[in-house]
């Protein structure tokens, strides 16, 4: 779980197990949440301290160094990278005045999965709600077989809801990063 907080501050802490409690308490404060590390990600995750999540549903993540999440971030954005994440649309980034950090709040999802198979928890899919209502982003919580809970990605502490697969439609990932 990493990011920058609701006050733009650097936030970030390493969990053993990432699963959709830790997931739905990222959302909350404005995180990020990996739920599949690359090698190399999770060796520059090390230097996180291990955070707590609390049975209350509260949770404990310290503040870090800007420098600690720019490196983390730099790996995420790297073509090619297998890491898996969900909301980290405050990445760091450069801006044309050479600022290293800039919040972005943008609806930026890493991680999203090319074909139907490849769905899994932390993935963002669009879930219809009717003809008035239309299509809304959502984040897959848990996967059984072909049927999946889903949490609203902008409202993430709405309660969740069930979906079959072949109901919800993929986001469009962009091109395949060259392997060369």
């Amino acid at each position: 779980m990493l990011g920058l907080d609701l006050d733009n501050k650097p936030r970030g802490a390493r969990f053993d197990n990432v699963d959709d409690r830790v997931v739905s308490v990222a959302l909350d404060l404005g995180l990020g949440a990996v739920v599949k590390a690359s090698t190399e990600f999770g060796q520059v995750a090390q230097k996180l301290p291990a955070g707590r999540l609390y049975a209350s549903g509260k949770a404990f993540i310290p503040a870090i160094k800007e420098t600690l999440l720019t490196e983390l971030m730099t790996i995420l954005r790297k073509p090619g990278d297998a890491s898996e994440a969900y909301k980290l649309e405050n990445r760091p980034q450069k801006n044309d005045s050479g600022d290293p950090l800039v919040r972005c709040r943008s609806p930026i999802t890493s991680g999203l999965p090319r074909n139907w198979e490849e769905v899994d928890v932390g993935h963002m899919v669009l879930a219809h709600e009717g003809y008035e209502d239309g299509w809304w982003e959502a984040v897959v919580v848990k996967r059984e077989n072909d049927i999946l809970t889903l949490r609203y990605r902008d409202s993430p502490k709405l309660p969740t809801f069930v979906r079959h697969l072949n109901t919800v439609a993929l986001v469009n990932p962009g091109p395949l990063a060259d392997k060369a």
